[in-house]
């Protein structure tokens, strides 16, 4: 994909998210720190933080597991070099009436996504409260993925063109 399809999928996408009902109710926003290609949060990250909402990024444990620490402008390298906060932040655990921003390298439109491969996200969603949002470009929507048993889809999918409400039923 071409660098300006790439910033206007973002855009679009960023402004798709902060118009989501449940991004706006929030208090607190759990997101990640977009890497390479991924569809970028930095916008996000700061428009949370600038509505007073807490943002919590991800911590990598190793082996699928992963917790997030509040973020508070500063980000050191991680496991794997992905930006995390750092040491000594405090931890936060995603509940009812949050929003997760969940990572994919694409996604499908019922909700079932691709990820990197290490499961954090899978692990995280099946007990989790808070509404899961997945960012996918347009051109990486697909209209079904091949899916595991361990597989979970989030509830909302968004893309610089549309938001997709696939299994989110209502407030959790």
């Amino acid at each position: 994909m071409e660098e300006r399809y790439i910033s206007s999928s973002d855009r679009g996408i960023m402004q798709n998210v902060l118009d989501l009902a449940e991004f706006i109710s929030a208090t607190r926003v759990f997101a990640y720190a977009a890497m390479g290609r991924e569809c970028a949060t930095a916008g996000l990250i700061r428009s949370a933080v600038s509505a007073g909402k807490a943002v919590g990024l991800p911590r990598a444990l190793g082996r699928g597991r992963m917790v997030f620490a509040r973020y508070a402008g500063e980000l050191a390298t991680g496991r794997y070099g992905i930006p995390e906060p750092p040491e000594g932040s405090g931890m936060l655990e995603p509940g009812a009436g949050d929003v997760v921003i969940v990572p994919a390298l694409c996604c499908d439109v019922e909700g079932c996504r691709l990820g990197q491969g290490g499961g954090y996200y899978d692990r995280l969603l099946p007990g989790c409260a808070a509404v899961s949002v997945a960012l996918c470009r347009e051109r990486l929507l697909q209209k079904k993925l091949p899916r595991e048993w361990n597989d979970f889809p989030v509830d909302i999918v968004v893309t610089e063109e549309r938001v997709l409400r696939v299994s989110y039923g209502g407030p959790k």
